[in-house]
């Protein structure tokens, strides 16, 4: 690979095979190299491949401001929840987690930590990432001193979120809002009480978790079963009304109309995981 600059001693922007720029990270890599040198890939111990030009620019003008140990750590939190979650991030994740992480650092230096409002939902709806939030914080305590609120532990679990999906840190939020709204809905619905030390509640969670990132997406449930649904209907009648007015709430703040299915669905998951009153 051709060395298109170096960044700093451990992080150099180059040019692939295919004549693409990446950015390549490894200890002692970038010292005393100049453009057009030839990169010595035996060191390389990172490749960070963006999908767009741009935002290969905007990682390296990120990396050139940034120490070192600051991008390895942001790294390994990344690498690690790709192992965990067993899925592909999007790649934009080195370049959003990063800014933000290393901005939160210079904030709570300057003695400046902001309450995430939506902990509470991220830990019931996101716990995997959650706990990959927690083990970033645990990493930042032992290898730079800095002790983080659980609140950072959300935004970084949220981060992660918008790359399983590819959602922007704006939908995501508005999605988790929307979570948050429904949980509150229901914990006012006069005859059903949401049973959380229920086996189902966990199934509950992540059902309703799928139904509004559906709602978001646009994506409907194409099998049509009228008879299931008129069955819910009749054997639990306050659910599936409960079910109703919160499908048809997603509806409106998502501008995608869901199916009666999803209404039936969602009735069913709320009988099993509520007490009634």
């Amino acid at each position: 690979m051709k060395v298109l600059k170096s960044i700093n001693n451990n992080v150099v922007s180059c040019l692939d095979e295919n004549g693409q720029e990446v950015i390549a990270m490894g200890r002692g890599l970038g010292f005393a190299l100049r453009s057009g040198d030839e990169l010595d890939e035996t060191k390389v111990e990172k490749l960070f491949r963006m999908q767009t030009p741009d935002e290969a620019r905007r990682l390296t003008d990120l990396f050139s401001t940034l120490p070192s140990q600051q991008i390895e750590l942001c790294s390994r939190i990344v690498d690690r929840a790709t192992q965990d979650l067993g899925r592909r991030l999007c790649p934009s994740v080195y370049l959003t987690l990063t800014d933000h992480i290393c901005f939160a650092i210079e904030r709570l230096r300057q003695g400046t930590v902001f309450q995430n409002t939506l902990l509470a939902e991220v830990r019931t709806f996101y716990p995997r990432e959650y706990a990959l939030g927690k083990y970033g914080l645990e990493l930042l305590w032992q290898e730079l001193g800095i002790r983080f609120p659980d609140d950072e532990a959300a935004n970084i679990a949220l981060h992660l979120v918008n790359a399983e999906y590819e959602n922007s840190i704006q939908d995501t939020l508005r999605i988790t809002q929307t979570l948050h709204d429904v949980l509150t809905s229901l914990a006012g619905w006069p005859r059903l009480n949401l049973d959380q030390e229920s086996g189902f509640y966990d199934e509950f969670t992540v059902h309703l978790k799928f139904l509004v990132f559906r709602a978001f997406s646009g994506q409907k449930q194409t099998q049509k079963d009228p008879r299931f649904v008129e069955a819910v209907r009749q054997c639990y009648p306050e659910e599936f009304h409960c079910a109703q007015q919160i499908v048809e709430g997603l509806g409106s703040r998502s501008g995608t109309r869901l199916p009666p299915e999803e209404e039936a669905y969602l009735a069913a998951s709320l009988h099993r995981t509520c007490r009634k009153v």
